[in-house]
């Protein structure tokens, strides 16, 4: 690890030391580092690959699945829409989103959903480029969501051709025909799919994720709003309490020490109730991203 990495990784490190991020449960904070020199650019679909929220299936790996898991009409249509992809887009790509590895000291090292639970396939995502230049990627949405704020936000394309929006509007009548099923009942979907379009690999993901409720993206001051009123709760020469300085200065920290700052969160709908995964990063000089992880639920 490059010193100046290392260096902001421990700051943070220690500005974070035995504080908690409160909503109904109190989790740590934990200390984490993405270096473009070992790992690649960063991207969200990357970052989800290391962390091992996306597993990739090859086609027939993913319809073999399908035929395990769905009823004999959705088959039928998923294996319509593999074959719709495969002869139309280049650079097919499917993945299965679920949850990330977490650090033990988040949520006990478990997750919301029994592990019994938790089979090979879960929300199934597909992107791919199409003949003019676009990417698309598909996915069923979430039952409930957040959005993204509006300064994250990847835009629509100025423009579509012909063929694209022909190659869409086939994908949307597959798509509204299938309603994908979990294995577990507690993570709710919608019957409906989002499709997205973008210029580059590196946001389709990213964008897909988003409008399709799975994940927002926020800037470090809402992620630590509750700062302003607890400073409301005290008078101006009153001394602070420990845990409360820390949050000022790892706010402060993300906006003098790093760029680029914004909070990625997961967010979970299960059994209608929240369990969110909170990345807060920024990138160093260098183009290292680093920053804590944290969680938080409402069970």
């Amino acid at each position: 690890m490059k010193p100046q990495t290392q260096q902001i990784v421990a700051n943070l490190a220690e500005i974070t030391n035995d504080l908690y991020y409160s909503l109904v449960g109190d989790e740590p904070y934990v200390t984490i580092c993405w270096e473009i020199e070992e790992k690649g650019e960063f991207s969200v679909e990357n970052f989800l690959l290391d962390n091992q929220a996306l597993t990739p299936f090859a086609p027939e790996d993913f319809l073999n699945q399908i035929q395990q898991t769905q009823s004999q009409p959705v088959i039928e249509h998923y294996q319509n829409l593999i074959a719709l992809l495969q002869a139309n887009l280049s650079e097919l790509t499917i993945y299965s989103y679920g949850f990330p590895e977490l650090p033990s000291d988040l949520f006990n090292g478990d997750l919301p959903i029994e592990a019994s639970e938790l089979q090979p396939l879960l929300i199934p995502m597909l992107i791919g480029l199409s003949p003019a230049g676009e990417w698309i990627g598909l996915a069923p949405k979430q039952k409930l969501g957040y959005k993204s704020s509006p300064r994250f936000a990847i835009g629509d394309l100025e423009s579509v051709g012909e063929s694209t929006t022909a190659l869409v509007e086939q994908i949307q009548s597959l798509t509204c025909q299938i309603e994908h099923k979990l294995s577990t009942r507690s993570w709710k979907l919608k019957n409906s799919w989002e499709v997205v379009l973008t210029a580059s690999r590196t946001s389709i993901i990213e964008k897909l994720l988003s409008q399709a409720g799975f994940i927002s993206i926020e800037e470090i001051n809402k992620f630590l709003r509750s700062i302003e009123s607890e400073l409301e709760e005290f008078e101006e020469e009153e001394e602070l309490p420990t845990d409360l300085q820390q949050k000022i200065e790892l706010r402060e920290y993300f906006q003098s020490q790093l760029l680029n700052s914004r909070v990625y969160n997961l967010d979970y709908n299960i059994s209608g109730e929240s369990f969110t995964i909170h990345y807060a990063l920024g990138q160093n000089e260098d183009g290292d991203w680093m920053g804590v992880v944290t969680d938080s639920f409402t069970f």
